[in-house]
């Protein structure tokens, strides 16, 4: 059995994930709070550090992240 990747599905989550960080860090930033956990998604053909480097590409560095155990650690700079 050939298994096929589709691409544009690839790049449609990616931009999902990254939407929904942006959209949790105006909401942490709105509360007060300076940083939020994300989980690193599986199996979608992207990693944690593409998420973040994208994250923080869009949001001109106000966001930054780091992975580790398995969640992505996001920090809003005030």
């Amino acid at each position: 059995m050939k298994i096929t990747i589709n691409k544009n599905q690839q790049r449609i989550n990616f931009n999902t994930h990254v939407g929904t960080i942006i959209t949790m860090a105006q909401q942490t930033a709105e509360q007060g709070r300076e940083w939020f956990n994300y989980p690193i998604p599986r199996g979608l053909g992207f990693n944690g550090n593409d998420l973040v480097d994208e994250v923080e590409n869009r949001t001109e560095r106000s966001v930054y992240g780091v992975c580790r155990d398995g969640v992505i650690k996001f920090g809003i700079r005030s």
